[in-house]
């Protein structure tokens, strides 16, 4: 059965990030997830909305294709087992059938598909007003930022409450830019400066 996520979220800087860990987080303990980003040399995928990671959480890998619909995204998943590290090329016949087939019939060849790189989270959560409050410190390309997450049931409310909890903690309210699309800007400043 679907599920509607309701979420806010806002960018950290270093400073607001140890503020909130400090008042919400310290006695919490963390969990790490990991993503690995897939795409074509030239970022076909991208560029056609398309996201496709294999996500490592308690010790699985899955394998997830988010396409995104009229009415929100669709998403593709299934289990695989690589060596993600090591791994740079992602043969054809290691694509999961389902996922496969959503690619080509967007006309981009799974042939060309390439990790381009993990994203790694050191995740915190903890109950808040109702909702669950998420501290991320992200890792990817050379680059850390970190984010503050508040996950609620309903949204008015929690619009309200999650406002009320950047003003009090003088943070900025900032664009929402999910980790995918920072991890893309990031690779895609890399691929432009390597070709000047």
């Amino acid at each position: 059965m679907p599920e509607l996520e309701i979420e806010f979220k806002n960018l950290l800087n270093e400073n607001e990030y140890s503020t909130l860990y400090d008042t919400f987080f310290e006695n919490v303990e963390g969990h790490s997830l990991v993503n690995y980003y897939i795409d074509t040399p030239d970022l076909e995928l991208r560029r056609n909305t398309l996201l496709l990671r294999v996500r490592l959480t308690s010790g699985k890998q899955v394998m997830t294709l988010k396409a995104p619909t009229i009415k929100g995204v669709l998403e593709f998943h299934a289990e695989v087992n690589y060596d993600l590290d090591s791994m740079k090329h992602i043969g054809e016949s290691e694509i999961p059938e389902v996922i496969a087939h959503e690619i080509e019939k967007r006309g981009i060849r799974v042939e060309d598909l390439k990790v381009y790189g993990r994203l790694a989270t050191e995740r915190r959560e903890t109950e808040y007003k109702g909702g669950l409050l998420v501290l991320d410190k992200c890792s990817y390309l050379d680059t850390t930022d970190y984010e503050i997450e508040y996950e609620v049931s309903d949204y008015d409310k929690g619009e309200t409450i999650f406002n009320r909890l950047m003003e009090k903690h003088d943070i900025d309210r900032r664009d929402e830019v999910t980790k995918s699309e920072r991890f893309y800007r990031v690779l895609r400043k890399e691929k432009d400066d390597a070709i000047w």
